[in-house]
């Protein structure tokens, strides 16, 4: 039932209203009410002159830049490793699948913190250590690090969405165009994926903003670069600006560890604005799916 039939199945508020209907709509008002104070509240130890002083900052900058492509680059690795893992989830029994739909369950609720952890304890391992040799790559401690942090809770939220969006596809559509003798690879490239577009668009949204907000597996597996010397720092990094300089929520907790509390809430209100704007696209693509869905 969406809404708007919600709203005529209850009578408004003006009419006849049950008192189940008036005791869930009061909750859910005290619920707007208590988050709005949460904000509110955190604004009194901001002001505009936290917000400039900020933008004066190089390192801000280079965090805004730092944030953005490593959120992308991971929301694109997410999807490449994730959308063939949904669709697979979605469509075929395999050994170990009940385990793999526990595991990526199971990270959407496990600490950041101790993602960040295993990871460093795994990528010290002396196979994992050649490898990155043999590669020339240091993952602990460096920016690609914060992008392997980011993945794999970016990767468990953006699964779970894909799965879902391959669910709603009836089988019966891929049987079909198997059946005019389409391969099962060219049903899923210009059928299935097509049709569960809006999907993973959803999830890719989802792991985006789930990567753009990681703090504690980032902080564990590559602790911080704003005070680091500039020779440690690769010229690629150099040329795209994101050289001594931290994703935002690590760069939130440095201000409040350094006593700058006024740019350390001014950034963790940039973060809210930016998860706030991908929030509200989700909301208009679900509703711009149930009207095309329903014809209204």
């Amino acid at each position: 039932m969406c809404g708007r039939e919600a709203a005529g199945f209850f009578p408004t508020i003006f009419g006849r209203r049950t008192w189940f209907a008036s005791g869930v709509c009061a909750f859910a008002v005290l619920l707007l009410m208590a988050f709005a104070w949460l904000f509110i509240s955190g604004s009194r130890l901001t002001s505009w002159e936290g917000f400039a002083s900020l933008s004066r900052q190089p390192w801000f900058w280079r965090s805004v830049k730092l944030t953005l492509y490593t959120a992308l680059a991971t929301t694109a690795l997410a999807a490449v490793l994730g959308v063939p893992a949904a669709y697979a989830l979605s469509r075929f029994d395999f050994p170990g699948k009940k385990a793999a739909e526990v595991v990526f369950l199971s990270l959407l609720v496990l600490p950041a913190s101790s993602v960040g952890l295993m990871l460093m304890v795994a990528l010290q391992y002396p196979p994992v250590r050649l490898l990155q040799d043999s590669l020339h790559i240091r993952i602990v401690h460096s920016l690609p690090g914060v992008v392997v942090a980011q993945l794999v809770l970016a990767l468990a939220f953006g699964v779970v969405a894909w799965r879902v969006a391959f669910d709603q596809i009836h089988p019966v559509y891929e049987h079909v165009g198997r059946t005019l003798g389409a391969s099962s690879g060219r049903v899923f490239f210009n059928l299935t994926l097509p049709m569960a577009g809006k999907g993973i668009l959803t999830g890719a949204i989802l792991a985006f903003s789930r990567a753009m907000a990681e703090f504690g597996a980032v902080l564990i597996l590559c602790s911080t670069f704003r005070f680091r010397d500039p020779g440690r720092f690769s010229a690629v990094s150099k040329f795209l600006g994101i050289d001594r300089a931290d994703i935002l929520a690590v760069a939130m907790w440095m201000e409040m560890e350094e006593g700058q509390m006024e740019r350390g809430m001014a950034l963790a209100f940039i973060m809210l604005g930016l998860t706030a704007v991908f929030v509200y696209v989700l909301i208009k693509m679900k509703k711009r799916a149930f009207h095309e869905y329903t014809g209204s």
